[in-house]
């Protein structure tokens, strides 16, 4: 059986409630981190990348519970429902054409100002457990500014991994594009929250979609599609998304670090609760 797990966007306290619901799934038998195949998008490349290393659960989760004050983030103000507004907004500028809408989106991330290149590449990298690509299959998801084709970053693409991450963590107006090898690349999440679709082939597929499904954001909240595309192929899909919890300790500001120990003590909740539920999807032969 190949089973695949797709992590989707969130900002920090995607990551860090993502991160929650894996431990707390761990800690009730239901352990993800040896699926074959994970796909990550934004905040869900992180925790992708801190997976595919190798590094355990409750490792990773201890990192989540760290004062804000006492970790490298930086806040940024945004909230996902304003993005959404935008987002329908422009798809009326552009009478409905989603390559449009993204390349507008990549021209905007190209012009704005947000902090250096490197600092946000220090930033990405002080993530990250190692610097260099896992031998898993860790696919990364970004989009490209100029055509808003996304592309998808493996072991074997020739870029380091902490900048295929950074990548696709680069929010447009938020976190500064990054060129890479003679393109120039924005969050992956401008394609879809969570590019469950790029999971295939596999038998099941667990989505954990930290911003829910996006049915707000006709750019990118594209998971209800993804997943039926999958089930039409004969995909078992399970799809995880935050609780009432869930969604009042992440907030609308998913970039807030200071957001980040709530949601993952949130996760951890959900992922004991839940557990049971998955396993019967995940550990069904």
């Amino acid at each position: 059986m190949r089973r695949a797990v797709v992590l989707g966007g969130g900002g920090v306290a995607g990551i860090a409630w993502a991160t929650g619901v894996a431990a707390g799934m761990a800690r009730r038998g239901v352990d993800i981190t040896h699926a074959e195949a994970i796909v990550g998008t934004s905040a869900g490349s992180v925790v992708g990348a801190q997976m595919a290393a190798g590094i355990g659960l409750e490792i990773l989760l201890a990192g989540q519970l760290v004062p804000a004050t006492q970790t490298r983030e930086l806040n940024r103000r945004y909230s996902q429902a304003e993005a959404d507004a935008r987002n329908r907004e422009l798809m009326q500028k552009v009478f409905g054409d989603i390559g449009a809408a993204r390349r507008r989106i990549g021209a905007y991330a190209l012009r704005s100002e947000t902090v250096s290149l490197r600092q946000r590449r220090d930033i990405i990298a002080a993530r990250l457990p190692a610097t260099h690509w896992p031998q898993r299959d860790l696919r990364v998801v970004a989009v490209d500014t100029a055509t808003g084709e996304h592309v998808v970053f493996h072991r074997h693409s020739g870029v380091e991994l902490v900048d295929a991450v950074a990548a696709s963590c680069a929010v447009p107006g938020s976190w500064p594009a990054v060129p890479l090898n003679g393109r120039t690349y924005m969050d992956g999440g401008i394609r879809s929250l969570t590019n469950a679709d790029l999971a295939w082939p596999a038998n099941t597929v667990l989505v954990i979609a930290p911003l829910g499904y996006g049915d707000g954001n006709p750019v990118s909240g594209h998971l209800r599609a993804e997943v039926a595309s999958l089930q039409s192929r004969g995909v078992r899909v399970e799809v995880i998304v935050p609780d009432d919890h869930s969604r009042e300790a992440m907030t609308d500001n998913v970039l807030d670090p200071s957001r980040c120990v709530p949601s993952a003590h949130a996760g951890v909740a959900q992922g004991e609760r839940i557990a049971e539920h998955v396993a019967l999807t995940w550990l069904d032969p």
